[in-house]
């Protein structure tokens, strides 16, 4: 690119930046204080080895802020000491809530004191100044005076927090946040730290490149982009969790105990139960602040009780039932009533837009009439409020306009207000649909101070899931993400996340459940420093004409008007005068090496397998247990809502053992799952009356029966009239060298998803695992054992297969980039490296460490 050009796209850059206005990101040190153990505390060194010579007249500056909700707040922020041993300190007293500048162990009467407000919301800039012999102190552009100060000699060792200066150590500071640090010669800047690295143990001057020393550091600017793991809990049973927001403290729910975390020192602790109780699956918890309660939450049976700590017990008897029909409800408190409003929910097939209210004063409950057109049926939503709770914010979800989950089950991206006072529910806006589907979180943070609020979203078509930040205007439908992403095991209404704000410490806190069904409950606390901040400068997941920030249109417009100007002279100087260069290599990356062929003569590449044979479920009925459960007869209707949960669980038993062993199950196994709660007699009597049911179903199918043969049913079926995955992977699977149709089938058989995604039951996991084995063994043989000859296309394709049960196969990502590689593709490539990287992330927790050159090589 030439000068010119280069020139112009600066200019554009500008202008973008004036017309968009970002915000100023979070930079700065993070000091740890008497939270950590005094080899663990927190120390800038600006001095390293050298001391730095201030001839002359000679001052320094800083920015801090006090980090809030600590436990102690004392000791030095600076220590300067100079050749001669004189030393200039400040330090701060929380006995008088005072900063004061001492030196040779005496007070200079230099002191300032600082708001609240101030000190722990906003940067105050401190300033020292020494010119004839005195010294004088500024706070936030105020002077504080001066005191006459004869130093010997004017070269000092500098250190900000824990200090290991000699003679002058100490570890006592304040917990505090430090920023853009000034050292002046006269009127000329000497040094500045703007202190914005996100890693490692140096901070560099950006005037002279001098390296400052950290020890101990925490970089402010990746606490507000990447999530925190503060805590894993496991609670027995089915548990759930809520947040006091008063003591910033969040409960998690057990059958035998009450865990609680406290956010301000990060403390755990655990209150027994004096008697162990039965929780329902997808019952709830909420605090109450007004009466500092902690509630559960039983939908069904129309009850709350509370928990009374002292007596380590609930005050009435939980008669939950054993699971409920409001999976992933919406809830929130309204102060103004005492009351707590329940809205949405799923369940036994429905999607649900039911509002409820009970109050917190008597305990009643009642079904709330509300003028609700726009509130359709659905769960995954999101739901937050303003202060007091009298307006309610409810975003996104997944349903259906009747409710019926067979009928045209959607996402929905709307924007919707809950006036709770008159009782009305209206919509603002609809987001624009995403290219990726994603449902949301059950609770979102609403920010008044800028009308905005805070969501976390996730795709709901995996098990490895990822909770993405967002923010969003309440106004305008537009969205932008935020920070990295949370790692998310969802298992539909067996996993559960929220977002809340901690307004005394200023962070999100993120929530995530998995139940291990009536066994124990898994929770995960993350924190991210408030505001966040994006990854990626630019990177949106949505954007209108509106922009996030409200803009004036004309400023708008004056920008794209530049921009087009800008792109005209750049295409006529340069794109018109050169023709476009050939890509030789990556960007940024050496070139690729061939990769090696078996054969040095031409020859004809084998066809991809997806140009191979003909469908083999071409005029038949259909049963399909990869990817989602689905029952379709010859004509392609769908049969799969007439499975009511129980008739569904007894045919997947029949269905996957005859299929494993070709012999089917016992009567003793199906009772044992099925209806372990009940006699003999009962178990034969549901059993009869659900095969009935089943039997009517299949009829509809057009073949297949359940046949009782040796004492275990099994499922029978023309093979010519219905076609089964499950049936068709077992008989591949026998083979030990898929002719190319075969491995066509079986690539087009896994395509559709791991094995019956979105179902769960106990006797299920270790089948699904079985499953998910055998098909990697498969596939890796099958790839080990193709032609050199073979089209790159059927390499990629198995790759494919294998990333949807293994997303982080280190060779099925080298087989599918390198291959990509020889299709040209090298964009193509490397994103699909990029994205395995974030799946490593988020599923290890550490980064990938093979780069992609080596990948391809």
């Amino acid at each position: 690119m030439n000068i010119c050009s280069s020139k112009v796209l600066i200019v554009v850059w500008v202008v973008i930046l004036i017309v968009t206005g970002r915000p100023v990101c979070s930079q700065g040190l993070v000091f740890s204080s008497f939270e950590q153990v005094q080899e663990k505390r927190t120390s800038l060194n600006l001095s390293d080895k050298e001391p730095w010579c201030l001839d002359g007249d000679f001052g320094m500056s800083f920015q801090f802020s006090f980090y809030p909700d600590k436990q102690v707040y004392y000791g030095y922020l600076l220590r300067m000491v100079n050749q001669h041993g004189q030393n200039i300190d400040l330090i701060y007293n929380n006995q008088n809530q005072q900063f004061n500048i001492v030196s040779g162990g005496n007070y200079m009467d230099l002191s300032f004191t600082i708001d609240s407000s101030l000190l722990f919301r906003k940067w105050n800039t401190c300033a020292l100044e020494y010119k004839d012999q005195t010294l004088s102190l500024f706070i936030n552009g105020r002077s504080c005076g001066g005191r006459q100060l004869a130093l010997r000699d004017h070269c000092f060792l500098i250190s900000f927090g824990a200090s290991q200066l000699p003679n002058f150590k100490s570890s006592d500071l304040p917990p505090m946040k430090l920023k853009d640090v000034s050292l002046h010669r006269g009127s000329k800047q000497y040094a500045f730290w703007p202190l914005k690295e996100v890693d490692g143990n140096l901070a560099i001057d950006s005037i002279g490149g001098k390296k400052a020393l950290v020890t101990n550091p925490i970089w402010e600017t990746p606490l507000h982009q990447r999530w925190q793991l503060l805590q894993t809990v496991t609670v027995k049973g089915n548990g759930s969790y809520t947040f006091n927001p008063l003591e910033e403290e969040v409960y998690m729910v057990g059958s035998d105990s009450i865990h609680r975390f406290l956010l301000r020192d990060r403390s755990l602790s655990a209150d027994g139960l004096s008697k162990p109780v039965f929780l329902a699956r997808g019952f709830q918890s909420i605090y109450n602040p007004a009466d500092k309660t902690l509630y559960s939450i039983h939908i069904d049976k129309r009850e709350i009780t509370a928990f009374l700590f002292g007596a380590k017990k609930w005050d009435q008897q939980i008669d939950s039932l054993e699971v409920t029909q409001y999976w992933q409800s919406n809830k929130f408190i309204n102060q103004r009533e005492n009351a707590l409003y329940v809205l949405g929910g799923y369940g036994q097939l429905k999607y649900k837009n039911l509002v409820q209210r009970c109050s917190f004063n008597d305990r009643k409950w009642e079904e709330v009439k509300v003028q609700q057109q726009d509130y359709k049926p659905r769960y995954l939503a999101a739901l937050g409020t303003k202060a007091g709770g009298d307006t309610a914010y409810i975003l996104g979800g997944y349903g259906s306009n009747t409710g019926e989950q067979m009928l045209n089950p959607r996402y929905y991206y709307d924007l919707l207000m809950f006036d709770v006072k008159n009782r009305e529910i209206k919509k603002i806006y609809t987001l624009k649909e995403p290219e990726e589907p994603f449902a949301f979180a059950s609770s979102m943070v609403i920010d008044t101070s800028d009308n905005s609020y805070y969501a976390l979203i996730f795709p709901n078509d995996r098990f490895r899931s990822a909770l993405q930040l967002i923010k969003g205007s309440l106004h305008e439908p537009t969205y932008q993400l935020a920070a990295d992403t949370i790692p998310y095991a969802f298992a539909d209404n067996l996993s559960s996340a929220d977002l809340f704000y901690c307004a005394r410490s200023n962070q999100l806190l993120a929530i995530t459940q998995l139940t291990a069904k009536d066994r124990s409950t898994e929770v995960r606390i993350y924190s991210l420093a408030f505001p966040p901040q994006q990854l990626q400068e630019g990177a949106t997941a949505a954007t209108s004409a509106a922009g996030w920030y409200n803009r004036p249109r004309y400023l708008l417009i004056i920008a794209l008007i530049g921009v087009a100007i800008a792109l005209f002279v750049f295409l006529r100087k340069y794109l018109i005068r050169k023709p476009l260069p050939a890509i030789t290599k990556l960007p940024d990356e050496p070139a690729a090496p061939a990769l090696p062929t078996v054969n040095t003569v031409p020859v004809k590449p084998v066809a991809p397998v997806a140009e191979q044979g003909q469908d083999p479920k071409e005029g038949k009925a259909i049963l399909t247990l990869f990817g989602e459960f689905t029952v379709r007869d010859k004509d392609k209707n769908a049969l799969t809502h007439l499975f009511s949960p129980l008739i569904k669980e007894m045919f997947l038993l029949i269905v996957i053992h005859t299929a494993r062993t070709g012999k089917g199950i016992s009567t003793e196994k199906l009772y044992e799952v099925l209806w372990y709660d009940k006699s003999e007699r009962d178990a034969r009597n549901n059993r009869s009356v659900n095969m009935v049911k089943l039997k009517g179903i299949l009829e509809k199918l057009g073949t297949g029966v359940i046949q009782r043969e040796d004492g275990k049913w099994k499922f029978v079926y023309d093979p010519a009239l219905l076609w089964v995955d499950l049936m068709e992977f077992y008989a591949l699977s026998k083979s030990n060298n898929l002719t190319t149709n075969e491995l066509h089938t079986l690539l087009n058989i896994l395509k559709e998803g791991t094995f019956l995604f979105r179902t769960e039951y106990l006797w299920l996991e270790d089948i699904k695992s079985e499953v998910s084995s055998q098909v990697l063994d498969i596939l890796l043989r099958e790839i080990g054992q193709l032609p050199g000859n073979a089209s790159p296309d059927t390499f990629i394709e198995i790759a494919n297969a294998i990333f949807v049960f293994d997303p982080i196969h280190e060779d099925a990502l080298r087989w599918k980039c390198r291959n990509l590689i020889q299709l040209n593709r090298l964009t193509l490539a490397k994103s699909v490296y990029e994205k395995f990287c974030k799946d490593y992330r988020h599923i290890y927790g550490e980064s990938f460490n093979t780069s992609f050159q080596e990948i391809i090589s």
